[in-house]
């Protein structure tokens, strides 16, 4: 059996906090002033924060679920379900947030047509579901006997 990779995670769960921190000081900004505003490199940043942050929130996951439950997920959507199934993370941050993969692949494959207000919309509940995935990870590692 191959071992968890305890500082790979908890960098990732470093950088994910950071994100998530680099998010909620952009979201105190109006949307006006995000979409509209002389400075557009703020939506920018929002836009790219969110899809790194997702790709960690994923990264992570299958991660544990590769090494801990030999799963390997045909689907992102899949892999927060199935951390979901094991406790890794709660059954309903799972069940809130299935979708968060779609818009990770929108975000990268689609960028010419996504709405910045969803993006915006999604931004604003981000930092809290990324906090929560961040926390969930740390207690599962922590509680883990399988690290290197």
């Amino acid at each position: 059996m191959t071992k968890l990779n305890l500082e790979s995670i908890q960098d990732k769960v470093f950088r994910l906090k950071a994100n998530a921190n680099f998010i909620a000081d952009i979201i105190k900004l109006s949307d006006s002033d995000i979409l509209n505003g002389t400075d557009i490199s703020k939506y920018i940043a929002l836009e790219h924060m969110l899809q790194l942050s997702i790709q960690i929130i994923l990264d992570i996951g299958s991660h544990i679920l590769a090494e801990d439950f030999h799963e390997n997920p045909a689907t992102y959507n899949e892999v927060i379900l199935a951390l979901g199934k094991h406790e890794i993370i709660s059954k309903d941050l799972a069940v809130a947030n299935e979708e968060m993969a779609k818009f990770r692949n929108k975000l990268v494959h689609d960028y010419d047509n996504v709405d910045k207000t969803k993006v915006l919309e999604y931004a604003r509940s981000a930092p809290e579901i990324f906090y929560s995935f961040g926390k969930a990870y740390v207690s599962y590692i922590q509680k883990s006997p399988n690290l290197i």
